[in-house]
């Protein structure tokens, strides 16, 4: 895992060399690659939301004359609910490896500070398991669409969204999807603003 991590790492500093933006006008590098974490608010429809940390790698890359880049990452995320049961508040985690893909335009606001819109897909697969829960599909797969801002200072990477889980997890009588609110702070190791 450390080699893997290493030779990404190596590879990723290569391609900066390479795609690294030079001149007078300031213009996004055309490659990325960095550290997130912060915070998500996961809901289940007729389930309360929980908070809890995130973290993981993201990387973006220029894929036309203009600055539009295609996005993808992967992070841990807890997926899971809080609900009432009998006066006491349950938890269900669902620790889940999230992997979004996403489109976003580089808008140049400031020198050095950039705001990227961003819109696209998201899949994450389940690590645990809440097949506890009666009315819930135990599927470990879950599906939808991410859409968001970014804002970007140097190498300083700031992002808000939402993914809105289409996956059905309820049983016949009742539609359950997600929901989850994040916020995450980043630094770029490959490439600045």
């Amino acid at each position: 895992m450390m080699l893997a991590v290493a030779m990404l790492f190596t590879v990723t500093l290569s391609a900066n060399a390479q795609f690294s933006s030079s001149g007078g006008d300031r213009v996004p590098d055309r490659f990325h690659m960095g550290i997130r974490g912060g915070l998500t608010s996961n809901s289940w429809t007729h389930y309360d939301p929980l908070l809890f940390p995130t973290g993981g790698i993201a990387l973006d890359f220029q894929v036309a004359p203009v600055p539009i880049f295609l996005g993808i990452g992967m992070n841990y995320a807890n997926l899971g609910f809080k609900y009432d049961s009998y006066g006491d508040t349950e938890t269900v985690d669902a620790h889940s490896i999230h992997m979004p893909l996403t489109a976003s335009y580089h808008i140049n606001v400031a020198p050095n500070l950039f705001i990227n819109p961003f819109a696209g897909p998201f899949f994450s697969y389940d690590l645990t398991d809440i097949e506890d829960e009666d009315d819930i599909d135990d599927s470990r797969f879950n599906y939808g669409f991410r859409v968001g801002c970014g804002m970007n200072f140097g190498r300083l990477t700031f992002d808000l969204g939402y993914d809105l889980g289409l996956k059905n997890f309820g049983n016949s009588d009742h539609s359950i999807k997600t929901g989850t609110l994040f916020m995450t702070v980043g630094f770029n190791w490959a490439g600045s603003r």
